[in-house]
C-alpha cells in the first residue's frame, strides 16, 4: 500500500513538473499584439526604403528638370539670327 502511494505522488509531482515545462500557449490578446508589433515593424521598414527610394528619384528628377529649364532659358536668350 505504501508504494501505491509513493508511486501515485511520485506520479503526480513528475506530472505537475512536466506540464510546467512545455510550450506557453498565447492568449488572443497577445497573438494579436505579436502580430501588430511585426506588422508595425515591417511597416516601418517598408517605409524607410521607400522614404530613401523617393529621396534618391528626387534629386534625379530635380536635377534634369533644371537643366532642361536652364537649356531652355539659354535658347531664348540667343538671337534668332545667330
Amino acid at each position: 500500500m505504501k508504494k501505491i502511494v509513493l508511486s501515485i505522488l511520485a506520479g503526480a509531482a513528475l506530472t505537475f513538473t512536466m506540464s510546467s515545462c512545455g510550450e506557453k500557449l498565447l492568449t488572443d490578446e497577445q497573438v494579436q499584439a505579436e502580430i501588430v508589433k511585426g506588422f508595425e515593424a515591417g511597416k516601418a521598414a517598408a517605409e524607410t526604403e521607400m522614404e530613401a527610394k523617393c529621396q534618391a528619384d528626387f534629386e534625379t528628377r530635380a536635377s534634369a528638370e533644371f537643366d532642361r529649364l536652364k537649356a531652355e532659358a539659354v535658347a531664348a536668350a540667343m538671337p534668332a539670327g545667330k
